[in-house]
């Protein structure tokens, strides 16, 4: 399982497990707009914090996040 999604950002949520930074962020694809998705990513995947409004496109390995970049 590797791919890319190009999203939208609706809702961040910090948390942290056993010290490590992670986001759980609810998002939508453009292609169906009316499914909202939840996704987990660990903070060293991206280069800043997510943030609401923002459209990034997310890579995937293996079901696992491995690198969020803005659009």
């Amino acid at each position: 399982m590797l791919g890319t999604w190009t999203v939208t950002i609706h809702a961040v949520r910090p948390f942290t497990i056993h010290g490590d930074v992670y986001y759980e962020l609810h998002v939508t694809r453009p292609d169906q707009p009316e499914q909202l998705l939840a996704i987990r990513i660990p903070q060293h995947a991206s280069s800043k914090a997510p943030a609401e409004g923002e459209t990034v496109v997310v890579t995937f390995l293996m079901g696992q996040v491995t690198k969020v970049e803005p659009t």
